[in-house]
């Protein structure tokens, strides 16, 4: 059965299950696919290619009804969130080249311009109240048909999309549904944006098991105050995040078991779950259940999992990432972890180059190149040890060093650049540091800051607001290796040095 065949016998057996939850209004099963289907018939009215669809909004109900209604009417769609910068929008547009784009929000003029064919859509353009409709779900994503497009960082300072089938979908959702917790009229919480795979562990597995969403805005994730506000005034069993996001709850002395009796599972994907989080957390949330799992975006979201206990975190200095899923075969290849099996996705969209050098087959099953480090134990343990290559986890979000290393390097008065990540003893990313080369000098320190926030201003144009570098080092010339690259490691060791 189809994942949108399933989700929508939910609707009908409980149409007014509430299946999403915003802070000023909360919809039901039946108004989802009332929205589903009055969009789906605005696709339809236009003579298509057979081309992915993109979604350009935020984390709402409405973004979430125009997914589903891309893959009712058989294309994947591509999530954008709002906030991200034009020029980014502008790559990820151009290499995607969308079949059309459904705008969600309001476009200021340069967004306008950009998707002159589009299908703009809001809460004030659909009639909520009508009956659950009829759908004809013939013409829906199924099988090895493309599900949806996530675009990631590009080494080349151009995204990539990362090319997730139905079946990839179905077999993660059913793994979640599957092999965690099962809670009744289950509470998730939905933060991730939907343009970060880490979403999907929400979305699915709550929309197909008639759970609900418990949907954070930016404004709510970004703010403090509004954060706890909704946190403290809403049920929620289900805490899906990255460690980061955590950490920050934690700071709030109300975020504890007594607080939130009802949250009693906690996921962590996106990064490394660190012993000193897992150990809080535990303190907190003595009577939770909390998982730590891992997975690139190439494989579907997760692909393996581990359940935290006293006993774990005792054993081990470092948190391992679990057992693989059913369905996946682990493999380490000169250090390097490699996933083998149904959860691998279909490659890089339209990027043949780039799906060559990390997609491969093993014994004739699909395999990829995560350039992660790690170890397997005798038991089939994961344990990660690191990035084999320049890409990093910073507050949850993958990022290719290379993509910021690129953009910076389109800026007037850089020669180079070279971004390394900071680690602290828990070995988290806690800053990313760029060492430019150029042959700008400053009187004082108050010109070097004033170049450098006119600097980030034009960066912040190509980039996400989370690549953007910490701390900016300017150097006339960077320190060479013997084999006459940049060294590196001398540049980590000269910041430092510095502090």
């Amino acid at each position: 059965m189809k994942l949108l065949e399933q989700i929508f016998e939910i609707a009908n057996k409980n149409p007014d299950l509430i299946v999403l939850a915003e802070r000023e209004q909360k919809f039901t099963y039946r108004q989802l696919f009332v929205a589903v289907s009055e969009i789906s018939k605005q696709i339809k009215e236009r003579t298509l290619v057979n081309r992915p669809i993109l979604i350009f909004g935020k984390n709402d109900f409405i973004s979430l009804a125009a997914m589903l209604a891309a893959n009712l009417t058989g294309h994947a769609y591509i999530p954008v969130d709002a906030h991200t910068p034009f020029e980014r929008t502008e790559m990820i547009n151009s290499a995607a080249k969308p079949a059309v784009v459904i705008t969600t929000v309001k476009l200021s003029e340069d967004f306008s311009a950009l998707f002159t064919d589009r299908i703009s859509v809001n809460l004030n353009t659909l009639s909520l109240d009508e009956k659950l409709p009829e759908l004809d779900f013939s013409q829906a994503v199924s099988g090895t048909d493309s599900n949806y497009i996530i675009y990631t960082s590009g080494t080349t300072g151009v995204p990539k999309g990362v090319e997730v089938s139905h079946d990839n979908l179905v077999t993660f959702t059913n793994w979640m549904n599957n092999d965690f917790n099962k809670i009744e009229n289950n509470q998730i919480l939905s933060q991730a944006l939907y343009s970060f795979d880490l979403s999907i562990f929400s979305l699915y597995p709550s929309l197909t098991t008639g759970g609900t969403l418990v949907s954070l805005s930016r404004d709510e994730t970004t703010n403090f105050k509004l954060l706890f506000e909704r946190l403290n005034s809403t049920v929620i069993n289900t805490w899906i995040s990255t460690p980061s996001f955590v950490d920050i709850c934690l700071l709030d002395p109300s975020f504890t078991e007594k607080e939130h009796p009802n949250l009693v599972q906690f996921i962590f994907c996106g990064e490394e779950l660190t012993k000193k989080t897992a150990e809080k957390l535990l303190t907190a949330f003595p009577s939770a259940t909390i998982y730590n799992t891992y997975g690139p975006t190439e494989a579907t979201g997760a692909i393996s999992s581990i359940k935290v206990t006293e006993k774990l975190l005792t054993e081990n200095d470092r948190l391992p990432i679990g057992f693989a899923k059913s369905g996946v075969e682990l493999k380490i290849m000169d250090g390097e972890i490699i996933i083998i099996g149904d959860s691998v996705a279909k490659g890089y969209f339209e990027n043949p180059e780039k799906t060559a050098q990390a997609f491969f087959t093993v014994d004739g099953k699909p395999a990829y190149h995560t350039g992660d480090a790690g170890s397997l134990t005798d038991e089939g343990m994961l344990r990660y040890q690191g990035r084999i290559d320049f890409q990093v986890k910073f507050n949850g979000f993958r990022i290719e060093l290379q993509d910021i290393e690129a953009n910076i390097q389109n800026l007037k008065d850089i020669e180079k650049s070279v971004v390394l990540p900071k680690t602290n003893d828990q070995h988290k990313v806690t800053a990313l540091i760029a060492y430019l080369e150029s042959d700008k000098t400053f009187a004082d320190r108050a010109e070097e800051r004033a170049f450098t926030k006119q600097l980030k201003a034009e960066l912040s144009k190509t980039i996400m607001d989370y690549m953007m570098p910490t701390k900016f080092i300017y150097l006339k010339k960077f320190p060479l290796n013997q084999n006459g690259k940049v060294d590196r490691k001398a540049l980590a060791q000269k910041e430092r040095g510095d502090n």
